[in-house]
């Protein structure tokens, strides 16, 4: 996914140039910066979607030959 400024809405452009100018960060930067509070912030947790179960993401793991204990 590509953001550009030029295509962002005038208020969010405003604010996103703002953030830039108070830390002389670069456009990506901001951006990145934005992406990370928003996600530690639990932001893509809130958007609507039923949160997965760990098990459903991660196989629990098994006792195998990757254990090194034997």
């Amino acid at each position: 996914m590509t953001v550009e400024l030029e295509r962002l809405p005038p208020k969010t452009r405003q604010r996103v140039e703002e953030l830039m100018r108070a830390n002389g960060w670069s456009f990506s930067r901001a951006i990145n910066e934005i992406t990370e509070t928003a996600i530690a912030s639990g932001a893509f947790a809130q958007v609507g979607k039923k949160k997965a179960q760990v098990l459903q993401l991660v196989t629990p793991m098994r006792a195998s030959g990757r254990d090194s204990s034997g």
